[in-house]
């Protein structure tokens, strides 16, 4: 690959090939990696995910109490008193009149 020319230079496009593979072949190994590194990541978060201590919470509101607070609050009445009727927080209130996330 390297044989000289003419004039006793060393061929400078092998030299350049050569560290160009080298180069790539680094950054290869890198990806290879960092794929690996994935992959684990992605297993443990799996694993995380099936704990039922990360699990998401179940709708504890039922659909009665939920047309019950939407139909008190088209009667105009505020979130303290369908409060006190309905015994569920202002917050869980707000949260099914308002319904940003489409949960109720």
């Amino acid at each position: 690959m390297f044989k000289k020319l003419k004039n006793r230079e060393y061929n400078w496009t092998g030299k350049y090939i050569k560290e160009y593979n080298q180069m790539v072949s680094f950054y290869e190994k890198q990806i290879s990696d960092k794929d690996i590194e994935i992959k684990k990541l992605n297993n443990e978060l799996d694993k995380l995910k099936s704990n039922s201590k990360f699990k998401t919470k179940q709708k504890q509101i039922s659909d009665e109490d939920i047309e019950r607070i939407k139909q008190l609050k088209e009667n105009g009445k505020s979130y303290s008193y369908i409060s006190k009727e309905t015994g569920w927080s202002k917050a869980t209130i707000s949260r099914v009149i308002n319904n940003k996330k489409g949960i109720y």
